[in-house]
């Protein structure tokens, strides 16, 4: 039973669209030319929607949604997938146009007129057709045509924003001769032998060659598509970490991440039981970032929904009332690449004397994130299971670095009331620091009362060091406020606080009340100041507020979030993915490491650890980090391939070779790692086992390794 709900939202539609690359496991081979999607019987379908299958939507159409949409009984039904196919993708949904299609449609237009003249293949059909219409024009392109010893080739370079591939990344395309199309250049499988026009003799020299005609970041990039990967030019041995890249780019619509992404878009688009409200209009958002006790930085937020009656709350058969609401929140980057997504559950049963009282009250749901300085985009979907709505905002902010060396000021926050808590809430509660919890106020919240003073708090920053150093020092703080443009309507209150009170990691938690009891109607702004009269230097934040002729006609009651939910490492974790996103590999490491310590069996954080320590050519680092890992179905082939690498740089071949071995085992058949395997038999002088085990990756599709 639903008690109330909200009365007046007209219904509409909206979505929000690393860890550092880490590719998904590849079930049976990983060259781009063995990988296909799974045969579906589509003789039945008319030739329009056959062409939208083979053609439109081929290279970003998931095997799931294929099936699906070969199954569907009749030419109405196919045409609502297709709408809502191109619509779930649609970054700007419910608008008249859809740049998601209007640009794939582009790309295959484009594909179709410059690739493939030379054969008369369909251009959309060729490699490099299949590259572009799935990354679009790449960042970088160098073409090296009329060199007496080289192929045809073009390098086509890409900075990435899928999760499921690495964030830069090459890809080569090569002719075998002047008749044919340029086809995809795998660097394990083709090697630099298939690049060039002689017959050096060995791979070896193939690179040299390489190296002599086109220089040595061509010769290094034949070796690996990945330009952080460690390569050998002496030996111009290369890993199968290119070659998974590789298929996992055939395989993007299938592939987890991708996966993962539309299922996210699809549930706020096509469910039935929500409507997505757009940003703005009936919720107010507000993030700050603080310091904890221990110098760590975290983005708290708070969400109020500005109508009482935008609310469900429902009743149990047993006459209890309870609510439920879900809150996901997404951070990018500045320029949207994704760093890490939450999806918070909280639903609580109320007492009548509760139901009372906030029934009448706007919700305002608070919750706390890991963050790093750097500049993000936050997402946040407030959904309520019992009134069917779910409310969408999106915030900018720019996190400063509290290690600058001067002083910085927080946002500020104006609260309602506070309290003291344990130091154990304070290291995970919502808009809880230095023991203080605050109960924030936004929105219409600042809209204030006549009488009503108003009381404010930020965090400031300093370089962390021992207080005691600071013995006698003030720091002076300035409070200016008044309706901006009315001369002579600004008041100023002078304060100061001693040095000695900021903690050792350069934080301190200040508040203060500023009067109103005689400030008349109308829009204010408050600036603080903060001088350091020693150094000259000063730091500035402000806030806007109202006060009204009348009430606020709504309160607030907060739910918040349960932090010490949160899975083993998770916070650890996320804080790591916001340090790689903004290119701290070093700090990213040390989260990282923190995530495993905690739960050793969290297989995305031993990866991302590894691929960390292989990019950083800490080999032995990840062979240390080796007999803690349990590799089973679920650890990615690039964990098993870097592992075994780092072992076989660590001149420990016997070992590298039994991790593969172990892996085949638990993992079952796989043409990257039979591959790897043959190459390192064939060193340790087992041609028998060798022989066999590159017959089996042939019969997976694999071509012999030169």
């Amino acid at each position: 039973m639903i008690l109330f709900l909200r009365s007046s939202l007209a219904p509409s539609r909206t979505l929000g669209l690393l860890v550092r690359f880490k590719f998904l496991a590849l079930s049976a081979v990983v060259l781009w030319t063995s990988l296909g999607t799974a045969a579906t019987n589509e003789r039945h379908l008319s030739p329009r929607y056959r062409e939208w299958l083979e053609k439109d939507a081929v290279y970003i159409i998931s095997r799931d949604e294929k099936d699906a949409f070969v199954k569907l009984p009749d030419d109405s039904a196919r045409d609502k997938f297709i709408e809502r196919f191109w619509e779930v993708r649609n970054p700007t949904p419910g608008a008249p146009s859809n740049p998601y299609k209007d640009e794939h449609y582009r790309r295959i237009e484009y594909a179709s007129q410059y690739f493939g003249r030379e054969t008369g293949t369909p251009g959309w059909k060729t490699d490099m057709g299949r590259v572009y219409i799935q990354l679009g024009e790449p960042q970088q392109k160098a073409v090296y045509l009329g060199y007496n010893k080289l192929r045809p080739m073009q390098i086509w370079f890409y900075e990435n924003a899928n999760q499921a591939l690495p964030p830069f990344f090459y890809v080569v395309f090569y002719r075998a001769d002047l008749t044919a199309d340029f086809k995809i250049y795998s660097p394990y499988v083709d090697g630099p032998e298939k690049l060039v026009t002689t017959d050096p003799g060995s791979r070896v020299e193939s690179l040299k060659v390489i190296q002599q005609q086109a220089g040595n970041e061509v010769a290094r990039t034949t070796l690996s598509l990945l330009p952080d990967e460690p390569v050998d030019m002496n030996t111009a041995r290369s890993s199968l970490l290119s070659d998974v890249m590789l298929a996992t780019l055939r395989n993007l619509p299938n592939n987890e991440f991708t996966k993962r992404e539309i299922d996210r878009r699809r549930e706020l688009l096509e469910s039935v039981t929500h409507s997505v409200v757009l940003s703005g209009e009936f919720v107010d958002a507000s993030v700050v970032p603080l310091r904890d006790a221990d110098g760590n930085l975290h983005l708290h937020y708070v969400l109020r929904q500005q109508r009482p009656e935008d609310f469900g709350i429902g009743q149990a058969k047993d006459g209890r009332f309870y609510y439920s609401i879900e809150v996901s929140t997404h951070v990018s980057t500045a320029d949207g690449k994704p760093v890490f997504s939450r999806k918070v559950q909280h639903s609580e049963y109320l007492g009548e004397a509760q139901f009372e009282r906030i029934k009448h009250e706007s919700l305002a749901y608070e919750g706390v994130l890991p963050i790093t300085p750097g500049k993000y985009k936050i997402e946040f979907v407030l959904s309520n299971a019992l009134a069917h709505t779910a409310f969408r905002v999106q915030r900018e902010i720019e996190v400063p670095d509290p290690l600058a060396g001067h002083i910085q000021l927080s946002p500020i926050m104006g609260f309602g009331d506070s309290e003291m808590v344990g130091p154990q809430a304070s290291a995970s509660a919502p808009f809880t620091v230095a023991g203080v919890k605050f109960n924030p106020l936004i929105g219409r919240q600042l809209d204030l009362a006549p009488g009503r003073d108003l009381k404010v708090f930020y965090q400031m920053w300093a370089p962390p060091a021992n207080p005691a150093t600071y013995a006698g020092k003030n720091l002076l703080i300035e409070y200016s406020y008044g309706r901006p443009g009315l001369q002579g309507d600004s008041k100023t209150i002078y304060d100061k606080v001693e040095r000695i009170q900021f903690d050792s990691t350069g934080s301190l938690v200040n508040g203060k009340k500023i009067p109103l009891a005689d400030a008349p109607p109308g829009n204010y702004r408050l600036v603080v100041t903060v001088s350091d009269p020693e150094s000259q230097q000063k730091s500035y934040a402000s806030v806007t507020f109202r006060v009204l002729s009348d009430p606020p006609a709504a309160d607030t009651w907060y739910a918040s979030q349960d932090s010490s939910t949160l899975p083993a490492g998770e916070e650890e974790y996320d804080r790591a993915l916001c340090y790689l996103a903004v290119g701290d590999d070093d700090n990213a490491a040390t989260w990282l490491r923190k995530s495993f310590e905690r739960d050793r069996s969290n297989h995305k954080t031993s990866g991302a650890l590894v691929d960390l320590y292989f990019r950083q050519k800490s080999f032995a680092r990840v062979a240390e980090l080796y007999p803690r890992i349990s590799i089973d179905a679920e650890t990615t082939e690039p964990t098993i391939l870097e592992i075994a690498e780092s072992l076989e740089k660590g001149q420990d071949l016997k070992k590298a070779a039994q991790v593969l071995e172990v892996a085949v085992q638990v993992k079952g058949p796989s043409a990257a790692l039979y591959l790897k395997l043959t190459s390192y038999y064939r060193r340790l002088g087992d041609s028998r086992k060798a022989d066999e085990l590159e017959r089996k990756s042939q019969a997976l599709g694999a071509s012999p390794s030169s």
